[in-house]
Parts: structure tokens; sequence; C-alpha cells
């Protein structure tokens, strides 16, 4: 833009506003944090942060695929039990897997990540 070069941006939403869209959250108030801190203590100090603003706005975060299992885990020992957590991985592929669920239920029912791309969103009831 400060060069004079015009932008031109591709028709059709992100991956994060898909993965939003199809979470049944709260479309109206929400927040995009990006990746967590990788340090531990920092990450689960953001994540309970994160719940704790999730009563009105959604929280919407990425990993990089790698750690996907590595931050499920941290997230369904972290967050409160009634806290629902949405998993959008893969989004428009074949493969693709969404679904939003209690932490509850994800402790029970733990999915596949495998490396994939994934979003994660939560919402404190």
């Amino acid at each position: 833009h400060n060069k004079g070069i015009k932008v031109i941006p591709l028709i059709g939403p992100s991956s994060i506003l898909m993965a939003l869209m199809s979470s049944g959250m709260n479309g109206q108030n929400f927040k995009f944090n990006g990746y967590l801190p990788i340090d531990v203590n920092k990450r689960k100090n953001m994540i309970k942060n994160l719940e704790k603003n999730s009563y009105k706005t959604t929280q919407i975060f990425m990993e990089t695929p790698y750690r996907n299992d590595k931050l499920f885990t941290e997230l369904i020992n972290t967050l409160k039990p009634s806290t629902e957590l949405c998993l959008a991985r893969d989004i428009t592929l074949n493969s693709e897997f969404i679904k939003t669920k209690t932490i509850q239920y994800w402790k029970a029912n733990k999915p596949e990540l495998n490396k994939r791309p994934t979003i994660f969103l939560i919402q404190s009831l």
C-alpha cells in the first residue's frame, strides 16, 4: 500500500473464518490469536486466559501441524469440562474433520489429528 501497489484479495473466506462458520460458536464476537506460546507455562496461562475471555468472544488459534497432538492434550488437561472445543482439520479436503464438543467429550474421544493443518476454537458456556 505504501508503494502504491494495488492489492487484490482472492474470493472466498480463509480457513480461519470457515472454521468459525462451521463451528456453531459465536460468530458475532471472535478473536483470532494466531499461534500460542511454545513455553509450557506461558502456553498454559494463555489457554486459561483464552478460556476466561471465551465466554462472550470465541477464541480461535492454531498450531504447527506436528505439535497439534501436544496442544490438544494441553487443552483437555487445562480447560474446564464444560468448555466447548472445535477442531477444524483439513478444511475443504476429502479428509476434512470439523467437530465441536465439550472438553469432557474430547477426553473420552481423542481424535487423530495426524499432523494435519488444524484450527482450534474454544468457547466457555
